[in-house]
């Protein structure tokens, strides 16, 4: 996206006053669920030995031994949930980002990004669409690398973070399978990704025309897949996500389940079973992330139930090789 000479002037002006954001280590508890926490006594649940205790106020405790991430005992706890029901706001130029279909809470990334790294640590994103996971990386001071195959996405992503003031991270407009194959293994300390949708779309609709209508289907180039041909080729990539991501270290990711041809698929089993049975990736969880912004549509009413789709699954997979 081109700027005019004087729109470049302007933001040079406007660097010279700028104030470098401090990175976010913590996670924003809600009230309520604060309170919660404490009220179960979250002192004697942080199972912490004092002797590895650190105090850090308000958050909770640290623990000198966590080799995971930065966070507390309390802050843990609340990572933990296997349903993330927490509103994220839409933020980071979300009018911008959202010309992607797919495009994910930068804040709900960050969160995810804190519960599986350390401060300055590198994750990755072989589909980074608009980079909501490479902004929430920054937010949280950690090195993002996003892999884009639309040149597009990875412009509207760094127009934002122009706009925001954010640390642009490296980023690389090819297929991803040609990225990682060249990237040294066992360099990433944590995976986050959306997956592509499965574009079925143009084979049969089986919804209304306005309903139909998705910026899900512009990021899939192929005119249409069935559904074996879109998990072979995730699976190809996640083999090889494997062979770069540290033993020990996690990978996520976001996937929606859907409604198509008068059956309801259930994409994150079919998605999940496919790495487990032909990688080595250790499938550990399935978190729900509520997406409370989401409008409900009514599809089958009067005539047939059709569930309106506000949710999606994060798979949680880990590399546990014998050392």
């Amino acid at each position: 996206m081109k700027r005019t000479m004087s729109q470049k002037i302007n933001k040079s002006q406007d660097l010279l006053f700028k104030f470098e954001r401090m990175p976010k280590l913590d996670i924003d508890i809600p009230n309520e669920e604060a309170k919660r926490i404490e009220k179960n006594d979250a002192d004697l649940l942080e199972r912490t030995p004092k002797s590895f205790r650190k105090d850090i106020g308000e958050r909770g405790f640290y623990d000198a031994r966590n080799i995971l991430n930065d966070l507390t005992g309390k802050e843990w706890k609340f990572m933990s949930k296997s349903v993330i029901t927490r509103s994220y706001p839409p933020d980071f130029q979300h009018n911008l980002r959202k010309q992607h279909g797919g495009q994910k809470p930068p804040l709900l990334c960050a969160d995810l990004i804190k519960t599986f790294t350390k401060k300055g640590e590198t994750i990755l994103d072989p589909f980074m669409g608009v980079g909501g996971s490479l902004i929430g990386a920054s937010l949280c001071g950690r090195k993002g690398i996003g892999i884009e195959l639309n040149k597009k996405w990875i412009e509207i992503y760094k127009e934002v973070c122009q706009l925001e003031d954010l640390e642009e991270s490296k980023t690389f407009n090819d297929d991803c399978r040609n990225v990682i194959k060249k990237m040294t293994k066992n360099s990433i300390d944590f995976i986050l990704t959306d997956v592509p949708y499965w574009n079925m779309d143009k084979v049969e609709k089986t919804r209304s025309k306005a309903a139909a209508q998705s910026n899900l289907s512009q990021f899939n180039e192929k005119e249409s897949q069935t559904k074996q041909e879109w998990l072979d080729e995730l699976i190809e990539v996640f083999e090889l996500c494997y062979e770069v991501l540290k033993n020990k270290k996690y990978l996520a990711i976001f996937i929606g389940d859907m409604y198509r041809g008068k059956e309801y698929h259930i994409l994150s089993a079919d998605l999940a079973n496919g790495i487990k049975s032909r990688t080595k990736f250790l499938l550990k969880a399935n978190l729900i992330w509520y997406d409370v912004s989401k409008n409900l549509h009514v599809y089958g009413q009067p005539f047939a139930f059709i569930p309106s789709m506000i949710h999606q699954n994060i798979l949680i997979f880990r590399k546990e090789e014998l050392t």
